[in-house]
């Protein structure tokens, strides 16, 4: 089981975001065309495809930041259906939500992330790290806000090291 309390606080989760987002960048820019669009190994999405997904749901993540925020500040929002995540053959498998739909081209991918990286950002400013509020996360459940910068800390360096 992954430890997401390994992430530390808001500053050493930011941190390892910067360190992970700079080696992503480098990998992908730095990457022969052929690369890019060739899947990983055998069933598995391609570098682009994985690059599409970790901005989907870095997206998805700030969107929960906000909604956490929203909460504590006294705002009554409507409930958001919780949906498990599935596993195949050990493996998480992405929520439909976070799913890369394809045919992005590297420039396009280059700027999902970018838009992506400033929103989670922009949410992790404003977050505080002592709200008890929790939003269900498909694989780890409750999350705190902090939790869930830690976990999309996790998530970019868990498909980093799957790009070798």
């Amino acid at each position: 089981m992954v430890n997401l309390e390994a992430y530390g606080d808001k500053e050493e989760a930011l941190a390892h975001l910067a360190q992970s987002r700079q080696a992503l960048l480098a990998r992908l820019r730095g990457a022969e065309a052929s690369w890019l669009s060739t899947p990983l190994r055998p069933g598995a999405w391609t570098p682009l495809l994985v690059a599409e997904h970790v901005a989907l749901v870095e997206d998805s993540t700030a969107r929960v930041l906000r909604r956490l925020r929203r909460l504590a500040a006294g705002e009554s929002l409507p409930p958001v259906p919780f949906v498990p995540g599935e596993f195949r053959d050990g493996k998480p498998q992405a929520p439909e939500p976070v799913r890369p739909k394809g045919s992005l081209s590297l420039e396009e991918v280059l700027v999902l992330l970018e838009k992506a990286r400033s929103f989670l950002l922009e949410e992790a400013r404003l977050l505080d790290p002592h709200n008890p509020a929790t939003f269900p996360h498909p694989f780890f459940g409750p999350l705190t806000a902090l939790g869930w910068l830690r976990a999309a800390a996790y998530h970019e360096a868990h498909h980093l090291k799957a790009l070798g």
